[in-house]
């Protein structure tokens, strides 16, 4: 008997995951790349996706554009992770407890107390008062000792003291050479990471001291300053350690402001400017999980930290600053610098002077049939993180620039592009219409080319852009078969770039989704269904025949509304031979399933064929010009399939979007076809071409594709 499950991974409704069936190990597995969006307090949204290999990546969409409240923190602290505004910083222990900010908390179902819109603001408004009078807590908002906490956060367990316990003061001068009473103090047993509460692993400056009650041991202390102006921007930044120091009587630590006498400062090959500007502290124990404090400043803040000289002796020490600038306002084509640079066991001095072998040149070009402003997520992760992001920047589209890129082994990006932002109350202000994208290092020295939505749309499964013996991260192929289960992940309206993948069948409410798929074994229907409006990927797993066959998948999707044009329905039919599967073991960089110990990667890529598409004289806005047409079609297989060589191609086109006509298709090899036709407008608003493509191999698959409205001629 067959059995038949569907999954998808959705947007916005937490991690999806397999009921009611329990194939073999080889396939057991959860969605890829499972994601969910929780609202703090403040009304920052934060949207985490989980890796395969269970490390979290997020996106940060602050509900400020500036000031303050566009500060970011995160920290780790324990094994929980909190993203903390710049507002409700001097406020935690003193009014908002620290379970607000508990994205896993939250995205569990625990609930705010407040609107958060309107706490928010208040918040910011209560962050300008008390910065002006140099004391925070107790009026306002948190008059009379009112205090504020999610409902339903997991209770913290006390620590019970291994031995007696001393007193720690950290001690600190301000910014202003004053005894601080603005600023943040974080103290971290550096023998076990879980040795202390969360209470005790934060407090804020009194009158110069904040005080911690510790049992013996190992320990890093850390201050946090900041500046404001009189509308609650920060105008300075300043990180004091010490990170390593020893606790065996009741003890004193200095972390004064003024130590923090390095400030960031990229020295880079074109002049420009600071735009956005982070921290990151982190300190491992040598046992437990690691304390992480990282700050994002925000547009244009300078931060200064202070240096250390001598390793840490005790667990590990990972710093680096990470920074955007942009080219000054003037001609020609803009260009922006993407930096960080990590440092193991001090603190070094901030200052960094790029070249060339520092940095890859990325030339850029964003697509958008209609000029909007959209969202760009560049994020880094260094290989001694388990998790990271970034918030993103607002970005006018269509539009092309370079990239400046830090580039380094043990340093891989990752994002992606959103088109525009979602309009209306309640929404989250992001990520519609864009594409992600897949880990990947850059090359220092190196220079190359990335389109992000180039027109035509299709669907396609992810590709590993690291290497395939490296286990960093590892990625689902689009189909896969263990033993007599497939396993398919296709998503639609993704791009040409290899690494990108769509938003799939994501919308919004003003929005018009479609989509339906159907699994076929010798012409037979095995598993046909709708996917969910909002899911990334059809996620498809089938037990079939065992016997040699041939199976055929054909998905179709459609997404219409005010923002899109382009590649609005895609049509696919794949055909292929098929057989039982085992003793093969995909390379580290794949994976078909999770299992109990980690990844599965006993199965092997089903050889489906993909297309990739490049119009001729394509503009970013996704249009060319009335006349003759070139398309360069590459056939090709899903990576790492036993792929065959392709045998031939067709190419038809229509503007009319029901009268097709052929193209002249001519053979480049290496599976590369060229196909020349005439396509001709005379309409004021120009007129949309769809593309009709058929392609096999050598083994006798198949792929058809119908693309409706895939770009757009005008006349010049």
């Amino acid at each position: 008997m067959r059995r038949t499950l569907s999954i998808v991974s959705v947007l916005l409704a937490g991690q999806a995951g397999l009921t009611g069936l329990a194939p073999p190990p080889a396939v057991a597995a959860t969605a890829p790349a499972p994601t969910a969006t929780a609202t703090l307090v403040t009304a920052d949204r934060v949207t985490v996706r989980t890796t395969a290999d269970g490390r979290d990546t997020y996106e940060i969409r602050p509900a400020a554009e500036k000031g303050m409240a566009r500060a970011l923190v995160h920290l780790r602290l324990g094994d929980r992770d909190y993203e903390v505004p710049g507002t409700a910083l001097p406020y935690l222990g003193r009014g908002l407890d620290l379970s607000l900010f508990d994205v896993k908390a939250l995205l569990a179902g625990a609930r705010v107390p407040v609107d958060t819109q309107t706490f928010g603001a208040a918040l910011a408004k209560q962050f300008k008062e008390d910065n002006a009078r140099g004391h925070f807590g107790g009026q306002g908002l948190f008059a009379g000792g009112a205090t504020f906490a999610l409902s339903g956060a997991p209770k913290r367990q006390a620590v019970q003291p291994r031995s007696v316990m001393r007193t720690v003061s950290v001690d600190a001068t301000g910014i202003d050479g004053k005894p601080a009473d603005i600023g943040m103090a974080f103290l971290y047993n550096t023998d076990d990471g879980n040795l202390l509460d969360l209470d005790e692993s934060l407090n804020y400056f009194s009158g110069g001291t904040a005080k911690f009650s510790v049992p013996d041991g190992n320990y890093s202390a850390y201050g946090v300053f900041w500046t404001a102006d009189a509308d609650g921007n920060p105008t300075e930044m300043r990180f004091s350690a010490q990170p390593e120091f020893a606790v065996n009587a009741d003890t004193t630590v200095r972390v004064d402001a003024k130590r923090a006498s390095s400030k960031v400062t990229w020295v880079t090959p074109r002049p420009a400017l600071l735009d956005d500007n982070g921290f990151q502290f982190r300190r491992a124990a040598k046992t437990g999980p690691a304390q992480v404090i990282d700050f994002d400043a925000g547009p244009g803040v300078p931060i200064s930290v202070s240096p250390t000289a001598v390793p840490v002796r005790t667990g590990a020490l990972q710093t680096y600053p990470y920074s955007r600038l942009v080219s000054p306002p003037g001609p020609g084509t803009p260009y922006e610098y993407v930096l960080q640079k990590a440092a193991i066991g001090t603190i070094p001095q901030q200052r960094y002077v790029i070249t060339a072998k520092d940095i890859a040149t990325v030339n850029a070009t964003y697509y958008s049939e209609y000029a909007t402003q959209g969202l760009r997520q560049r994020s880094g992760m260094f290989t001694f993180e388990t998790f990271g992001g970034r918030a993103a920047h607002p970005i006018d589209l269509p539009r092309r620039q370079t990239e400046y890129v830090s580039a380094a082994p043990d340093l891989m990006w990752f994002g992606g592009i959103a088109k525009y932002l979602v309009p209306g109350p309640g929404s989250f202000p992001g990520w519609a219409g864009g594409q992600h994208e897949a880990f990947h290092r850059y090359q220092g020295g190196s220079s190359l080319t990335e389109d992000w939505n180039r027109f035509p749309l299709h669907p396609a499964g992810e590709t590993a852009l690291l290497p395939l013996d490296d286990a960093s991260i590892y990625t689902l192929p689009g189909a896969t078969r263990a033993g007599d289960f497939v396993r398919f992940a296709i998503t639609p309206f993704s791009d040409n770039q290899p690494g990108h993948t769509g938003f799939g069948f994501s919308g919004e409410a003003r929005d018009t989704i479609t989509g339906h798929y159907r699994l076929t074994q010798d012409g037979t229907t095995l598993a046909e269904g709708t996917p969910w409006n909002g899911a990334y990927t059809v996620d498809l797993m089938q037990e079939v025949g065992s016997g040699p066959s041939t199976l055929g998948l054909t998905v179709d999707a459609g997404r219409t509304g005010p923002m899109y044009r382009q590649s609005t329905a895609t049509h696919t039919e794949w055909t292929w031979k098929s057989h039982h599967v085992e003793g093969v073991t995909l390379p580290k960089a794949l994976y078909c399933g999770r299992g109990d110990d980690g990844p599965d990667r006993s199965c092997a890529v089903e050889p489906l064929m993909t297309l990739g598409y490049a119009v001729g004289g394509l503009r970013p806005d996704g249009s060319t010009v009335s006349g003759p047409q070139g398309l360069d079609l590459t056939v090709g297989h899903l990576q790492q399939s036993a792929a065959s060589a392709s045998t031939g191609a067709t190419v038809q086109y229509s503007t009319d979007g029901s009268t097709w006509q052929d193209a002249t298709v001519t053979a480049r090899g290496d599976g590369v076809f060229h196909a020349d036709f005439t396509a001709t407008t005379e309409a004021y608003r120009g007129t949309d071409v769809s593309l009709r493509v058929t392609a096999s191999d050598a083994a006798g698959a198949t792929i058809a594709e119908t693309i409706t409205a895939a770009y757009h001629l005008y006349v010049s």
